[in-house]
């Protein structure tokens, strides 16, 4: 079973700070699977100590991560033409 998934996101002007993003990757038991200048995808153990962390960074947002499935467009095809 994998993980909690969590996205943080960094509502400041600009990039996210460096040293936040270091204190997210050193956090135990944490695990940054993905990035980008603004937001973090985080899998984490202890979903507390994760809340807590981003509860001390300023300007960032917790939100628990929502994966949206995507049809399947061949599941729509019943017959072919012709």
């Amino acid at each position: 079973m994998t993980s909690p998934r969590f996205v943080l996101r960094y509502r400041g002007d600009g990039p996210a700070p460096a040293a936040d993003v270091a204190q997210v990757q050193e956090l135990g038991g944490a695990k940054v699977v993905d990035s980008s200048s603004r937001m973090l995808l985080v899998e984490a153990d202890d979903a507390g100590a994760l809340r807590n962390l981003a509860g001390t960074l300023s300007d960032w947002i917790l939100a628990p991560e929502q994966p949206y499935p995507f049809p399947d467009a061949w599941a729509r095809i019943e017959d072919s033409p012709g």
